[in-house]
């Protein structure tokens, strides 16, 4: 993922200041812009250097051909270059060639080759430290980002529905509540936020699943199921090295299925389909009658959360491992293509949201906090009414050519004479990461006294939506548009099977706290306390529940 490299070059009609504005408003180090240009002004003398050496190789060819056809004495092999030619060494011409004897350009021959060595490993290392700079300057800001370094201060675009509502439990409860996971056993198992998923939550899952993929199938979506790991130079071209030590998983095994073969092969998990689908057409040309190619790609994701240490441990809403739906569009690098996508691909996150019924905001991500391949990007941040905060569901950006331009994803039939390559432009926007969005449901919809609930019409491709006024108590109430994918016995209701655990936490700190009062007196006329420190760890729970649990 890279800038072109004419950009960094005032020869060739760049802006390297441009370019250092550019990474001052992301924040990042303009330092980075002045190592690429002087590493790239040196790989191009080095780069000329090497081309007149191998030319120099030819002309002392020729001079020594021609001196052997004019049977000139070959001159003593002890005889020395002349110093002055030897410093001007990649400058050399046939008329400096004259003078000399044969044994004398033979060994300029032999200077030239010691040069050439040398040349190629200075061009390792030019070529290396700039492409190592290069990766890490980001991609062109658009116009309507807004520059800032504080995410507290994100643009808001819109917003849906009330977010301000509360309700009582949060998702880490709730998934517990109605038995939709086993994170004991999925910690013993899998480590550190691991989980099962369990019951209800599965068949939500699939659900999610299936109505997002109808969705965009409708709107000229393909589907594409991924490979769950990619080779590492693959890997590579589509990752920003920061990922590799704080999300990526790497995998090690044999490169070969030859028994006899014990080569070793590096690959990496994917941490979203965005990755093997970036790199789906990679060193091809795409017509550009082809374009736009959209992609629905559904993939399990895994990612190493380093640096989220003590954040979300509960629950699933931060998992090292979940299913996700993704937008992926190549569009034409003209007439802004790529940036009417955009608004295509968000409003196809918040129609799959508003029929799910779910409150949210868009934000403009400040410049600060955008990685480097995105030149803009919009967040759907849900309303979880039970946490009281807004939670990031969607993720959509436009990465302008930044990821073709490594990938070799190039515009038209072939390069023209004499014309520039083109690259395609490409877009990712998050459709629905299922963990997340269960947690979101779960929140929403849970029901205490009864919560009316508004659904209406925004795709052929689902079943039409009706006002629902629900009044049952301890349950989660199935959005609508869910339920034709939903077993009958979770179409209407998801009830709660267990007690919530900040309950049950509640009562046993209360009952540590009473542990060492004086007991409470016993008479005909005073009620028995000796439940009054679990209050609240039944209440609310249907009566046949609180009998199985007692």
């Amino acid at each position: 993922m890279v800038l072109d490299l004419d950009l960094f070059r005032a020869d060739k009609d760049g802006n390297p200041d441009k370019i250092r504005e550019n990474q001052r408003k992301r924040f990042k180090d303009v330092a980075l812009v002045d190592t690429v240009v002087e590493q790239d002004t040196l790989w191009r003398r080095l780069r000329h250097e090497a081309d007149n050496y191998n030319k120099l190789k030819n002309v002392c060819s020729k001079a020594v051909g021609l001196k052997m056809k004019n049977k000139e004495a070959l001159g003593p092999e002890d005889e020395p270059v002349p110093a002055e030619l030897a410093e001007k060494l990649v400058d050399l011409t046939a008329d400096d060639l004259k003078p000399l004897t044969v044994n004398q350009i033979k060994k300029v021959r032999q200077l030239i080759d010691d040069a050439i060595v040398k040349n190629e490993q200075a061009l390792v290392v030019a070529e290396k430290a700039r492409s190592a700079a290069l990766r890490e300057v980001g991609n062109h800001l658009h116009e309507s980002v807004p520059v800032d370094d504080d995410e507290d201060h994100n643009k808001v675009e819109r917003t849906h529905g009330d977010c301000t509502f509360r309700t009582k439990y949060s998702h880490v409860d709730l998934i517990c509540m109605i038995d939709g996971m086993d994170g004991d056993r999925g910690s013993a198992v899998a480590g550190g936020r691991g989980y099962y998923l369990k019951g209800p939550a599965v068949f939500l899952e699939q659900a999610l699943i299936q109505l997002s993929l109808r969705i965009l199938l409708d709107k000229g979506y393909t589907p594409l199921y991924t490979p769950f790991f990619m080779r590492k130079e693959v890997m590579q071209e589509v990752a920003q090295l920061a990922q590799f030590d704080e999300e990526l998983y790497k995998v090690v095994g044999k490169g070969s299925e030859n028994k006899g073969d014990s080569a070793v092969e590096e690959k990496y998990l994917i941490a979203t389909s965005e990755q093997p689908i970036a790199a789906y057409h990679r060193d091809e040309w795409l017509p550009e009658a082809s374009l736009p190619i959209k992609y629905a790609g559904l993939s399990t994701c895994f990612r190493q959360e380093v640096g989220s240490h003590g954040r979300d441990t509960r629950g699933i809403f931060r998992v090292h491992q979940f299913e996700k739906v993704e937008q992926f569009v190549l569009t034409s690098p003209h007439d802004d293509a790529s940036w009417k996508m955009m608004d295509e691909m968000i409003t196809n996150a918040e129609e799959f949201y508003k029929l799910l019924n779910i409150p949210y905001r868009v934000v403009n991500i400040v410049s600060g906090a955008l990685n480097h391949a995105a030149s803009k990007k919009l967040d759907l941040e849900a309303w979880f009414p039970g946490s009281g905060a807004f939670r990031e569901l969607v993720s959509c950006s436009n990465c302008l050519e930044y990821q073709a331009r490594r990938l070799l994803v190039r515009y038209g039939q072939t390069k023209k004479m004499n014309t520039a390559t083109e690259y395609v432009h490409m877009l990712n926007a998050t459709m629905c990461a299922t963990t997340r969005v269960i947690c979101a449901i779960l929140e929403v919809n849970q029901t205490e006294e009864g919560i009316k609930y508004e659904h209406e019409v925004v795709s052929k491709s689902v079943v039409t939506l009706t006002t629902v006024s629900m009044s049952t108590k301890y349950s989660i109430l199935v959005p609508e548009a869910l339920k034709q994918w939903m077993p009958t016995q979770y179409q209407e209701l998801i009830p709660f099977t267990k007690p919530a655990p900040i309950d049950l936490e509640a009562a046993a700190a209360a009952a540590k706290k009473n542990k060492n009062k004086k007991p409470p007196q016993m008479g005909p006329n005073r009620a028995d306390t000796r439940y009054e420190a679990a209050e609240g760890l039944t209440d609310g729970l249907p009566r046949l529940q609180h009998e199985e649990q007692e």
